[in-house]
């Protein structure tokens, strides 16, 4: 990796994406390439009408099944394979590209010794990414790159698995994005469920949302039946965060009733909460759809009807107004902010590692890496 990439990702101008259409039909054209089996709508299963599609790829050695969603059809459709090209990617390093190395060896710049304590003589499989904070090769655990969730695993037991800022698009800059601003809604999430009394002191009146592609998907929601809890999750950056609950309003018989909940961070207000409340339809299809190998069997499980109604209420509850006529908060087109708010959310270094590129497609498949942000909210809760 050189300092080409670097250079293609800050300074290389921004171009208008490619049609989303012809790039999906260019992605299945090579499916059998890349093990896809399947891209089918699940939008119908559910009555947000909100569109959802399910990409299949039997073969994978993380999960099979990966979503998609968006406002329009082919935009889910793309967002679909996207996710599941990310997982595609990042299971088929090249060998040549892994080395290995006592963790002592490559934690000169004590990037990873939030990871390490008692390991350091341990050896372990690295592979070189560039950091996107200063500009040097830096190398970086294999195990927190890769998506191989075999059993056994390759990796040792110590070290965190997640697929945070993992990314594709349709440019290097594209996908980097994406995976930073993952980065940085996980971490923000992280923080908020360590926050006391979090959802009520940052609740927003989710009547207040009536414009741009969140007010449409409120639109829909409320049309269908449905109540909508909002969080803006607080942030030492100005990238917006948001946290969002959909849930059946009780008006009819539950079908999924427990809340879905959905993540989001943006260049703007609207982008943001667009992302937040887009993924909590997505989830509500993930749990109906019952076809993702990654779901536990505890969202099946009875939900008692006392404490639905009282979330319920918590949802519908008052709160600050939400506002969303300030403007973006940095172009939607460069890393720049970004790099910035890693560095102000506490990351020491953004470490980005190339997985696939391929401007036929186009596609273009990166892991960002930024230690030492928790990055797995789950990982208090196991």
């Amino acid at each position: 990796m050189d300092h080409g990439v670097l250079d293609n990702i800050f300074d290389a101008p921004t171009l208008s994406p490619p049609d989303i259409w012809q790039t999906v039909q260019r992605i299945l054209a090579r499916k059998h390439e890349y093990g896809i089996t399947r891209l089918g709508s699940v939008t119908e299963l559910d009555r947000i009408g909100i569109p959802v599609v399910q990409v299949v790829r039997p073969r994978a050695l993380s999960v099979a099944v990966s979503q998609g969603k968006g406002l329009t059809l082919p935009l889910a459709a793309i967002s679909g394979l996207m996710e599941s090209l990310e997982g595609w990617a990042s299971e088929r390093i090249a060998p040549e590209r892994v080395f290995r190395a006592a963790f002592r060896e490559m934690n000169e710049q004590k990037f990873w010794s939030h990871l390490g304590v008692g390991r350091e003589a341990e050896r372990i499989s690295w592979i070189d990414g560039l950091d996107l904070l200063s500009g040097r090769r830096t190398p970086v655990p294999l195990a927190l790159v890769d998506s191989a969730y075999t059993v056994p695993s390759p990796h040792p037991h110590w070290m965190p698995r997640d697929t945070t800022g993992l990314a594709a698009g349709t440019s290097l800059q594209s996908a980097a994005l994406h995976a930073c601003l993952e980065i940085l809604e996980r971490q923000a999430r992280c923080t908020a469920m360590k926050t006391p009394h979090f959802f009520d002191r940052f609740q927003i009146d989710s009547r207040s949302v009536c414009s741009g592609g969140a007010g449409e998907i409120m639109r829909r929601l409320a049309e269908a039946g449905f109540v909508v809890g909002i969080w803006q999750i607080p942030a030492p950056h100005a990238l917006p965060i948001y946290w969002c609950h959909v849930m059946e309003d009780g008006g009819r018989a539950p079908f999924a009733p427990l809340p879905a909940e959905g993540f989001g961070c943006g260049f703007s207000h609207d982008r943001a909460l667009t992302s937040a409340l887009l993924e909590a339809c997505q989830s509500r299809l993930g749990v109906i759809s019952a076809a993702r190998d990654d779901i536990s069997s505890e969202v099946y499980a009875y939900a008692d009807a006392s404490e639905l109604a009282a979330w319920r209420t918590q949802l519908v509850k008052g709160g600050s107004s939400y506002s969303p006529d300030e403007g973006p908060v940095a172009s939607g087109h460069s890393i720049l902010p970004i790099v910035e708010a890693l560095k102000l959310a506490g990351a020491k270094a953004a470490i980005l590692v190339v997985l696939h590129s391929d401007d036929r497609v186009p596609l273009h498949v990166v892991r960002v890496v930024a230690p030492p942000l928790e990055t797995n909210p789950e990982a208090d809760l196991a």
